[in-house]
């Protein structure tokens, strides 16, 4: 008879680089209270085949779907992969993170400790690369903190959050309707860790992190053309989403007062393009001025001078680095 045990780690999967040291790193868990499902979203890579490998030393469910859902909504193949299970508590993992060993215990303590009175409990995390080396250690998260500071934080870039750091109460995940479904499900953590956090704290497990790792081939290091204009429009629907949201839950520790917040969301837009490295196209700078119109309340045209303004000192720092390049290469300028 299986044992039924109140944690799904759940892991939708489409890439194979890394997964098996994402398996590795759940057969190493300190307690084996967890049931885990691997959810194929039709990928051409051997997903099945290393799963496989690991059915006899982890209890793996493991299903293919025969359509990929990931490409045209990332959020709704989440949802159908936390679907296979019906345990309690969810771990939303992935196929190229790492959890330290330890991470369920403290899991498992810290709900005891709590009572199990948090909806969303979550780890702090460190950045690896592709060989596992350590890259940074991101700032942590306090103990407790309400959906609407931690949005204001995140927002001002004093924290980093993802997905995979999450373990939430899957009772409460279903109440919520689910992460919000932007495209490629850039920001969708950010916005469901505030609406979680808006009924009760969001409760940190100290001690064990998540590895989250900076591959080259996840979504968040990935920027190719189609992609970064799926990303802007993300980041448009999330910055009126972000908007509603505070109408209807004001910070506590941060009183957002004068226009402060439309400033905040309009400064960590254009930070998220500087991010990205991409230049904004005619088309979407239109799409900015609309923005910065009818959210940040600037009269128009002044969107689209921001974005030409944006452009200008990307192409310049582009050709500095370039320049600083072949100063440091100077056999580079024969090619």
């Amino acid at each position: 008879m299986a044992t039924h045990y109140p944690l799904a780690i759940v892991i939708p999967a489409y890439k194979s680089a890394f997964l098996r040291e994402a398996l590795d790193s759940v057969a190493s868990q300190s307690c084996r209270r967890f049931q885990l499902y691997v959810g194929d979203d039709a990928s051409p890579e051997n997903i099945g085949e290393i799963v496989r490998e690991y059915s006899d030393v982890l209890p793996i469910n493991y299903l293919r779907f025969e359509k990929n859902l990931g490409r045209a909504s990332l959020v709704k193949h989440w949802e159908r992969c936390i679907r296979m299970g019906n345990e309690p508590w969810v771990w939303l993992f992935s196929d190229d993170d790492v959890m330290e060993a330890d991470c369920i215990e403290s899991f498992f303590r810290e709900l005891r400790a709590t009572e199990g009175r948090h909806d969303l409990y979550r780890f702090n995390t460190i950045s690896i690369n592709r060989a596992g080396t350590q890259l940074s250690e991101n700032p942590q998260h306090p103990q407790n903190e309400t959906g609407a500071d931690f949005l204001v934080a995140h927002l001002r870039g004093g924290r980093k959050s993802t997905a995979q750091e999450l373990i939430f109460s899957r009772a409460a995940w279903a109440s919520a309707g689910g992460f919000p479904d932007f495209p490629l499900a850039w920001a969708s953590d950010d916005a469901f860790i505030a609406i979680l956090g808006l009924r009760k704290p969001i409760r940190v497990i100290a001690g064990p992190r998540l590895k989250w790792r900076s591959s080259g081939q996840n979504i968040s290091t990935l920027n190719y053309s189609p992609m970064a204009a799926q990303k802007f429009q993300a980041c448009r629907e999330f910055v009126l989403w972000a908007a509603d949201f505070f109408k209807k839950t004001p910070p506590t520790n941060d009183h957002l007062v004068n226009g402060e917040l439309n400033r905040l969301l309009e400064n960590w837009f254009f930070q998220d393009m500087i991010y990205r490295h991409k230049l904004i196209g005619f088309r979407s700078s239109l799409e900015v001025d609309k923005l910065a119109a009818s959210s940040w309340h600037h009269p128009r045209g002044y969107g689209f001078l921001k974005t030409m303004k944006f452009n200008c000192n990307l192409i310049r720092e582009k050709l500095l680095r370039k320049a600083l390049r072949l100063i440091k290469n100077p056999t580079q300028r024969a090619g």
